[in-house]
C-alpha cells in the first residue's frame, strides 16, 4: 500500500510539473517571433519618421504638444477686455461717458489679460458703424511660426457664434469637443461677476452692454507659450508615441500569456477530481490565508514584471558586447541568458499561480471549515478569546476554602489595571487632540496624579472587597458544615443564622431536612407494616399448616376406617386449598409492593359482587356471634374494575370483621 502511495505522489508531482513548466516554455518559444514583430514595427516608425522629417525639416514634429486646460478661459476673458477698452476708447473720443471696466480690474480679468498677452500674440477686429477698429500686437499674424490659431467669433447681437481651433501638431484639449460650451461658461462667469459687483456698489451695471459685439479675434500659439506643454516622447503612428510595451501589446502576446494563465487555472481546479492522483491536499496548498493573500499580491506584481521583461527582452534590436573578468559576452549569449532567466520567472510565475488557485478550490469546498482553519487572523483571535476566557476564570474563581486574600488580591489588580489601560487611552487620546492647553510637564502630571488616584481607590476596593469576601466565607462555611452534617444523617441541624445571599440554599437545605424526616417516619412505618404483615401472614399460614400436619399423622395410622380416612382427606384438601389461597395473597401483596400487579378491568356490578361474597361466608356469618347488618341498593352499581380481586378485597373485609370485631356487636356493610 504505501509502495502504491509513493508511485502515486511521484506522477503527482512529475504532472504537476509539466503542467507548469509547458505554458512557461510556451511563452519562450514565442519570444523570437514576438521579437520579429517588435522590429518590424520599429523600422515601419523609423520610416514614418524620416518622412515627418523631410516635411517639416526640424525636430518639431517628434514631441507631442498639449495645451493648458486654462487657455480657452484665459482667451475669453482676454478677449471681453479688448473688445471693452476699444469700445471704451471709441465712446471718449466721441466725447460720451466710458465704460466702466472696474469689474475686469475687481475680479482679475485684467491680470489674466496681461498673463494671455505675453505669451500669445493676436489680432482683434471690431466693426462698428463708425468703421472697422483693429488692435493687434503683430502686423501680419498669418507670417508669425507657431503651432495653430484659435478664433473667436461674436455676432451683431452679442452671441458667441464661432470658436475653432486649427491645429496639426498641438494635441486637442480634453474637452475639444464641448469647446463651445466651455467658451460660455466664461460668459456665465462675467455674468455672475457683473452681479455680484452690483450687489457691492451703487451703480449698477448691465452685463448685456459689455457682451462683444460684431467682434473677431484671431489668436497665435507660440512655442513658448506658458499655455503650451510637451512630451518629450517620439511620435508613431496616427500621432501616438511607441514603446515596447505598447508594441508588445499589439503583437498579440498578451493573449498567449492569458490562455497559458488559463490553463495552469483549470488543471489546478481539475487535477483533484482524479481520485488516483491523490492531489489537492498536500501541505504545499494547506499554507494560510495570508501567506496565500501575498502569493497572490507578489504573483500579480510578478506578472507585471515579466511583461515588462518579455518587452524588454524582445524590444531589444540588439545587446551590446559584456567584458566580464576578459571574456567577451556576445549578443546571442546575453540573449539566451535571458530566455532562461524569463522561462525560471514565468515557471516561479505559474507555479504560484497553481498553488493560490487550488487553496480558492480548498476554499469553495469548504467556506466555514478554510475560514476557521486557515485564516491566521481568526485562529489568532480565537486563541486569544481563549486565554481571556482562562484569565477571566483564574481571576473571578473564587475559592472560599482557601487563599481567600490571594483570589481578592488578584480582582484588584486585574481592575487596577483595567482601569488605568482605559484612562491612559482616554487621557492621551485627549491629549494628542487638545493638547495645545496644557505644557507637556503638565499634561505627564495630570496623568500620574490620575494614576495614583486609581492606586488609592484599588487600595479601598481591595479592603471593602476581603471584608466581604471574609463574610461570605464564614456563610459559605456554615452552609457546607450543615451538608456535611446531614450526610452523616444528623438530620436535628438548624440553619437559623443570617446566610445573605446563601439564604436560599439554607431554606433549601431546611426544606431537604425535613423531607429527610418525613421519609424516615414513612420509613418506619413501612418497616412496621412489613413486620405486622409478616407476623399476621405467619400466623394465617401456621394453622392450615399445623392442621395439614396433623390430619397427615392421623392418616398413617393402620386402625382408622374408610370413612375417617376419606373424612381426613377430605379436610386435608380444605386446609391445603386455604394455604394455596394464603400463599397466593402474599404473592400478590409482594406484587403490588413492586408495581407489576397486572390489572384486567371490566363492567363489575358491586352490589351483586358483594351478594355472592355474602353468599359465599353466609356459614361463617350465620356461625358467628356478630350480628351483620347488610344495607344493599336495588339498582345495580357497574363499576370499571378488577372483579377477582375486588371480590378478594370484600371477602377480606368480612374475614377481618369476622375475626377482629368485638364479639355481639354489628357489622354495617353499605353500599
Amino acid at each position: 500500500m504505501d509502495t502504491k502511495l509513493k508511485k502515486s505522489h511521484k506522477l503527482t508531482t512529475v504532472i504537476i510539473t509539466l503542467f507548469i513548466l509547458i505554458p512557461a516554455f510556451l511563452l519562450i518559444s514565442i519570444y523570437p517571433r514576438v521579437r520579429g514583430i517588435m522590429n518590424e514595427e520599429k523600422e515601419r516608425i523609423e520610416k514614418l519618421n524620416e518622412e515627418l522629417e523631410e516635411k517639416y525639416g526640424d525636430d518639431s514634429w517628434s514631441t507631442k504638444w498639449f495645451l493648458d486646460e486654462h487657455f480657452l478661459n484665459y482667451a475669453m476673458e482676454s478677449c471681453f477686455f479688448i473688445y471693452n477698452t476699444i469700445v471704451s476708447n471709441e465712446k471718449s473720443a466721441m466725447g460720451e461717458e466710458p465704460l466702466n471696466l472696474n469689474v475686469f480690474e475687481k475680479y482679475g480679468w485684467i491680470s489674466d489679460y496681461h498673463t494671455f498677452k505675453e505669451n500669445i500674440n493676436y489680432r482683434a477686429v471690431y466693426s462698428s458703424e463708425n468703421g472697422e477698429k483693429t488692435e493687434s500686437d503683430t502686423e501680419d499674424l498669418e507670417s508669425l511660426t507657431g503651432f495653430g490659431y484659435l478664433t473667436l467669433d461674436f455676432d451683431t447681437n452679442g452671441y458667441l457664434d464661432n470658436v475653432y481651433l486649427d491645429s496639426e501638431l498641438i494635441v486637442e484639449l480634453e474637452y475639444a469637443e464641448n469647446m463651445y460650451d466651455k467658451a460660455m461658461e466664461t460668459v456665465t462667469q462675467f455674468k455672475n461677476n457683473v452681479r455680484a459687483y452690483n450687489e457691492q456698489h451703487s451703480e449698477q451695471l448691465k452685463a448685456e452692454e459689455y457682451m462683444p459685439r460684431n467682434f473677431s479675434m484671431k489668436i497665435s500659439m507660440i512655442p513658448s507659450c506658458s499655455f503650451i506643454h510637451s512630451e518629450d516622447e517620439y511620435i508613431g503612428y496616427e500621432n501616438a508615441w511607441y514603446s515596447y510595451e505598447i508594441m508588445l501589446l499589439e503583437s498579440g502576446a498578451l493573449f498567449v500569456i492569458l490562455v497559458a494563465a488559463i490553463l495552469v487555472a483549470i488543471v489546478s481546479l481539475l487535477l483533484p477530481f482524479f481520485k488516483l492522483l491523490e492531489t489537492g491536499w498536500e501541505k504545499i496548498f494547506r499554507v494560510p490565508f495570508e501567506v496565500v493573500l501575498v502569493l497572490l499580491i507578489g504573483g500579480i506584481a510578478g506578472a507585471v514584471g515579466m511583461f515588462y521583461a518579455m518587452a524588454y527582452t524582445c524590444g531589444m534590436e540588439y545587446y551590446p558586447a559584456l567584458q566580464v573578468l576578459g571574456y567577451s559576452i556576445s549578443e546571442r549569449i546575453q540573449y539566451i541568458f535571458l530566455l532562461v532567466l524569463n522561462f525560471i520567472g514565468w515557471a516561479i510565475l505559474f507555479f504560484v499561480e497553481y498553488v493560490v488557485v487550488a487553496s480558492f478550490r480548498q476554499f469553495l469546498c469548504g467556506p466555514k471549515l478554510y475560514i476557521r482553519n486557515r485564516v491566521l487572523c481568526i485562529r489568532f483571535l480565537r486563541w486569544l478569546k481563549r486565554k481571556c476566557t482562562q484569565i477571566y476564570h483564574d481571576i473571578t474563581n473564587i475559592n472560599f476554602n482557601e487563599r481567600l486574600h490571594q483570589n481578592v488580591f488578584k480582582i484588584t489588580v486585574a481592575n487596577l489595571g483595567l482601569v488605568t489601560v482605559i484612562f491612559s487611552l482616554i487621557y492621551w487620546f485627549f491629549g494628542l487632540m487638545f493638547g495645545g492647553f496644557y505644557g507637556d510637564d503638565a499634561w505627564v502630571i495630570i496623568w500620574l496624579f490620575g494614576i495614583l488616584m486609581f492606586l488609592g481607590y484599588s487600595v479601598v476596593l481591595y479592603i471593602v472587597l476581603l471584608k466581604y469576601a471574609e463574610k461570605l466565607q464564614k456563610q459559605y462555611h456554615s452552609i457546607l458544615h450543615a451538608t456535611n452534617q446531614m450526610a452523616e444523617g444528623n438530620l436535628k441541624i438548624s440553619l437559623e443564622e443570617d446566610l445573605g445571599m446563601f439564604q436560599p440554599i439554607g431554606d433549601s437545605l431546611n426544606e431537604v431536612q425535613k423531607g429527610f424526616e418525613k421519609a424516615v417516619v414513612e420509613e418506619a412505618k413501612s418497616q412496621n407494616m412489613k413486620t405486622e404483615l409478616i407476623t399476621n401472614v405467619s400466623h394465617d399460614l401456621k394453622t392450615p399448616l399445623t392442621a395439614i400436619i396433623t390430619y397427615v399423622d392421623l392418616l398413617k395410622k393402620e386402625d382408622i376406617t374408610e370413612e375417617e380416612r376419606k373424612s381426613y382427606v377430605q379436610t386435608l384438601d380444605q386446609k391445603s386449598q386455604r394455604l394455596k389461597v394464603l400463599i397466593e395473597d402474599l404473592f400478590e401483596v409482594s406484587k403490588a409492593q413492586s408495581g407489576n400487579v397486572t390489572m384486567n378491568f371490566m363492567d363489575v356490578d358491586i352490589v351483586n359482587l358483594m351478594k355472592q361474597v355474602r353468599m359465599e361466608m353466609e356459614d361463617q356469618i350465620e356461625a358467628s356471634n356478630l350480628a351483620f347488618r347488610f344495607n344493599l341498593p336495588e339498582e345495580k352499581i357497574i363499576l370499571s374494575l378488577d372483579g377477582q380481586r375486588t371480590y378478594r378485597i370484600f371477602e377480606n373485609l368480612l374475614n377481618n370483621a369476622l375475626k377482629y370485631a368485638m364479639p355481639h356487636s354489628r357489622v354495617y356493610v353499605d353500599i
